[in-house]
């Protein structure tokens, strides 16, 4: 795709986002947009159709045709090659995957899936395993976000192309860029809480430390690795690097050019901040991406231990940040991000916290808050404290309210 055609979807974005109200809209406002920008034709069924059926199997063996909203052909008609599942603008399209995940497992040769409200794109393959869609996107991107790297986004696009769309070479560039985010991740985490990966402290204290690693000795060489952490970036950011910074920096700080310029709306879709409702003495509230990071891995935990995606949500607010069940207002896990000290807040007892999260300072929480406070350097470790926020969502769902804020 080029840039340009991206940059004049996200204007057409943020021009009419607060006139869409539903899906048929959505498709034609900015989806077939989308696809026409691409190079293919929305209105030749050789190269697009709509509502293109395939057939499952339901649990009680009955064959039932399921359908995408657009399915892409190759240059011959004859076989799809990228299906795309359009939703209502402002969706939560991860909630979604799974009618795609479905469609997929239904067409050997298809490879590629995308979900989208029109704003945000999640680009799903089968790379793990064949027929089997991935549990994650291994690309995304917001029409929202102010912070939005067009040019790299629209080189991405362009393999999806009519002209360029090569299913092999976008299998080995899937994996690459999924292995790459995957990467990314672990060096974040393990450089951001070292402590909390006994692996990485193990790695790195390897040729430094010759003794015997007992739990002890552990614990002191994550306390220094956490202490090596700073240094070792600052020596590695060379002159050149900051040079280039700097210059990155004042490109962007450049007033855009009129026929280019997108101003960042006050959407829910935008990954980096979330501008949401105006609260009382025209304080707005703002979701951030450490809230948002924090929402998917307590999300993440309660799937592994057998809850439904579908019924873990969030609501935020001006003084903290809820990860609720089944309600907005049924909260089980509370996250204090706004000082210097982070902190969570559950309905479990302070005695039980304690023995669910050793290692972390436990204390009983200010009543209006919650039950026990664990106090927490970085959201990261929300893996560390999964047994307490599995038995936190245990205690909402016993209590006839749970959570329920007043």
């Amino acid at each position: 795709m080029d840039v340009k055609l991206l940059r004049d979807l996200a204007r057409r974005y943020q021009e009419n986002h607060e006139f869409i109200t539903n899906e048929e809209m959505t498709k034609q406002s900015l989806i077939v947009p989308f696809i026409a920008g691409l190079g293919y034709d929305p209105s030749s069924p050789r190269e697009v159709r709509l509502e293109y059926a395939a057939e499952f199997t339901a649990n009680d063996g009955k064959r039932l045709p399921d359908r995408m909203d657009y399915a892409i052909f190759d240059s011959a008609g004859q076989t799809p090659i990228l299906v795309i599942e359009a939703k209502t603008l402002g969706s939560d399209v991860r909630l979604r995957s799974p009618q795609l995940a479905r469609y997929m497992s239904q067409l050997p040769q298809l490879r590629f899936g995308i979900i989208t409200d029109g704003c945000e794109y999640l680009f799903y393959g089968d790379l793990a395993k064949p027929n089997v869609m991935d549990d994650s996107p291994f690309f995304s991107f917001s029409l929202a976000d102010p912070k939005l790297d067009f040019e790299s986004v629209a080189k991405f696009l362009g393999k999806f192309s009519k002209a360029q769309f090569k299913t092999e070479k976008l299998v080995a560039d899937a994996e690459d860029s999924n292995y790459r985010q995957q990467m990314i991740e672990k060096l974040v985490a393990a450089l951001r809480a070292p402590e909390s990966d006994e692996q990485f402290v193990k790695w790195l204290s390897d040729g430094v430390y010759a003794g015997l690693r007992t739990r002890s000795v552990l614990e002191r060489l994550s306390r220094i690795a956490r202490e090596s952490v700073q240094p070792a970036i600052l020596r590695t950011i060379s002159d050149d690097f900051l040079t280039q910074l700097r210059s990155r920096i004042n490109e962007a700080s450049k007033p855009a050019e009129p026929s280019d310029a997108v101003t960042p709306p006050a959407s829910p879709a935008a990954p980096e901040t979330v501008p949401s409702e105006e609260a009382a003495g025209g304080r707005t509230i703002v979701t951030t991406e450490e809230e948002l990071d924090f929402y998917r891995k307590v999300r993440d935990v309660c799937v592994r231990a057998g809850e439904q995606e579908e019924n873990v949500l969030y609501k935020d607010t001006l003084n903290y940040f809820n990860v609720s069940f089944c309600s907005p207002s049924r909260w089980f896990v509370r996250l204090f991000a706004g000082s210097s000290r982070k902190a969570v807040t559950t309905l479990v007892s302070v005695e039980e916290a304690k023995s669910l999260a050793q290692g972390f300072k436990v204390e009983d929480a200010p009543k209006a808050f919650g039950t026990s406070r664990v106090f927490i350097d970085s959201v990261d470790q929300a893996w560390a404290l999964a047994g307490l926020i599995v038995r936190s969502l245990e205690v909402c769902k016993e209590e006839k309210g749970g959570g329920d804020e007043e």
